[in-house]
C-alpha cells in the first residue's frame, strides 16, 4: 500500500481544477524554448496565466522533471513559447501544464501535509526483528546507510556486502545481508554498540542463521583483543542452516576490544546471513529507536510462543514494562533467546526505494485511498494559505479566503470518514 509523490501531485492539481498533462505532437524549437501539443490549439490564449509552468514528464528524457515558465500560447499551431528547457523538446513527450501554482509548490505542500498529518494519518508498524536478550545492535541486518553498507556493522573493506530482501534468504524482519565476491568478513564491535563493553568478563554465545554455496567458507568468531574462537563452517551446500551457526567464549576481563565476526572465507562463495544473536546472562534493555515510533513507544508488544514457531498465538506482553523514551530502550522481563513481534505507528513520510527520506516525484508514501485524499486536503488548504493576505483586501485574496473555508469543511469531512485508527494500547508503562 503506498502512492508516490507523483501520483499525490495529480490528484492534488485535479482537486483544484489544476490538471492538464498531454503529449507533443511534434518538435520544438532547438533552441529549447518551444513546446508544440495540437490538443493546445483548443484553448485560447489567454488560459495560460501568469504563473503557468510546464512539467517535463516523460521518464528518462533529458528534460525530465524540468519546471518552465510559459510565456504564451500560439492557438495557431499549439506552441507554447516557454523558459528554455534543458534540451529540445521532440515529439511524444508527455508533460503537465500547472497554472494555478507550480508542480514544485505543490510537492511543498504534499510533504508538509505528510509532516503535519499526524494523529489523523499514520504509517503502521509491525516489527519482528528483535530478539529478547540479544546483545547485538541490529544482529536482523535491517538498517543500512546505503544498499552495500549496513549501519551498525563494519566491513574489512574487501568482503562486498548487499542488502537482500529475497526469498528463501529472509530469516526475519525485512532484509538480510548478502556476502560475496571477496574473503573479508564483518564485525560489530564496542565501536559500533557501546553495550558491547559491559560484556567484559562474561561468557558469551554468537548464533547466527546462514545459507552459502562453497565449503569452508562461512563462519563465526568472536574476538576479545587477544584471543579469537571460531565456529564450525556452514556445510556450504546453498541450504538454510537447520540449526545457527555457533560458537561461544569467555572475554577477556579487561579485553582491549569486543567483536562478533562473520566470515566469508571463500572467494569465489556467496552467503546470506541473518538473524544474529548474542546470548549472555539476562538482558532486560532492548534497544527500539530504530523503528521510527511515534514518541519512541510500542502499542503493543508480544514474544513468539517458542522459537521460529509458525503458530500464530504470540503472547501479549501487557505489564512490567518500563521505557527509557529518551536513549529508545524497552525493559522487558521476559525470557531470553525469543524474537519479539513490536506493534505501533510512525509518523509519515515520502521515501525512496531504500526507505531514506526523498522528495523525488518517484518517492513513496505508505498511503492509499480513501486516506490519501485526506493528505491532499491538507496539502490544498496549505497552498490556499499561501494565497490568502493578512488584510484579505484583494478579491484574489477573498477568493482564496473562501477557498480555504470549504477545504477546511472538507478536511474535516475526509478525517470523519476516513481517518486512521491505531492499534489499541495495551501496555501498562511503569
Amino acid at each position: 500500500m503506498s502512492t508516490s509523490l507523483a501520483n499525490c501531485r495529480i490528484l492534488l492539481s485535479k482537486e483544484l481544477g489544476d490538471f492538464w498533462a498531454s503529449t507533443t505532437t511534434s518538435a520544438g524549437a532547438s533552441t529549447y524554448d518551444t513546446l508544440v501539443d495540437t490538443a493546445l490549439k483548443a484553448k485560447p490564449p489567454d488560459w495560460i496565466t501568469d504563473n503557468t509552468f510546464t512539467l517535463i514528464t516523460k521518464a528518462s528524457d533529458s528534460s525530465e522533471d524540468d519546471e518552465r515558465k510559459v510565456k504564451t500560447l500560439d492557438d495557431g499551431t499549439g506552441a507554447l513559447a516557454t523558459l528554455p528547457h534543458t534540451a529540445q523538446i521532440g515529439s511524444s513527450i508527455t508533460y503537465e501544464l500547472h497554472r494555478l501554482f507550480t508542480a514544485s509548490d505543490k510537492r511543498l505542500a504534499i510533504i508538509h501535509a505528510a509532516q503535519t498529518s499526524f494523529p489523523d494519518l499514520f504509517e503502521r508498524v509491525l516489527d519482528e526483528s528483535k530478539v529478547s536478550g540479544n546483545w547485538l545492535k541490529d544482529g536482523s541486518f535491517e538498517i543500512w546507510t546505503s544498499d552495500t553498507a549496513l549501519t551498525h556493522w563494519t566491513d574489512d573493506g574487501t568482503v562486498i556486502l548487499t542488502k537482500t530482501s529475497a526469498s528463501p534468504y529472509v530469516k526475519h524482519g525485512k532484509y538480510s545481508c548478502k556476502l560475496s565476491t571477496a574473503a573479508g568478513y564483518i564485525h560489530q564491535d564496542i565501536t559500533n554498540w557501546d553495550d558491547l563493553k559491559y560484556l567484559a568478563g562474561k561468557t558469551v554465545t554468537f548464533t547466527l542463521q546462514g545459507h552459502c554455496d562453497k565449503a569452508s567458507c562461512l563462519r563465526l568468531a568472536i574476538y576479545d583483543g587477544t584471543t579469537t574462537t571460531y565456529s564450525s563452517y556452514h556445510d556450504g551446500d546453498s541450504a538454510q542452516t537447520d540449526d545457527p551457526l555457533e560458537v561461544t567464549a569467555t572475554i577477556a576481563d579487561n579485553p582491549t576490544d569486543i567483536e562478533f565476526r562473520v566470515y566469508q572465507a571463500v572467494a569465489a562463495g556467496t552467503s546470506y546471513i541473518d538473524d544474529g544473536r548474542v546470548m549472555s546472562g539476562h538482558l532486560k534493555r532492548i534497544y527500539i529507536g530504530d523503528l521510527n515510533l511515534a514518541q519512541n513507544k510500542p502499542h503493543q508488544i508480544f514474544i513468539e510462543p517458542s522459537d521460529y514457531s509458525n503458530s500464530p498465538n504470540w503472547i501479549l506482553i501487557n505489564d512490567n514494562v518500563e521505557y527509557d523514551q529518551t536513549n529508545g530502550y524497552l525493559y522487558l522481563n521476559v525470557r531470553n533467546d525469543y524474537r519479539l513481534r513490536i506493534v505501533g505507528i510512525k509518523y509519515l513520510d515520502f521515501v525512496d526505494s531504500s526507505g531514506d527520506s526523498s522528495t523525488a516525484w518517484d518517492s513513496t508514501i505508505a498511503l492509499d485511498s480513501p486516506q490519501i485524499e485526506i493528505l491532499v486536503a491538507k496539502a490544498i488548504i496549505y497552498l490556499c494559505h499561501q494565497m490568502v493576505t493578512p488584510d484579505f483586501s484583494s478579491a484574489t485574496s477573498e477568493k482564496w479566503e473562501r477557498a480555504l473555508a470549504y477545504w477546511d469543511n472538507e478536511l474535516r469531512s475526509r478525517i470523519a470518514r476516513f481517518g486512521m485508527y491505531p492499534p489499541p494500547a495495551t501496555l501498562r508503562w511503569r
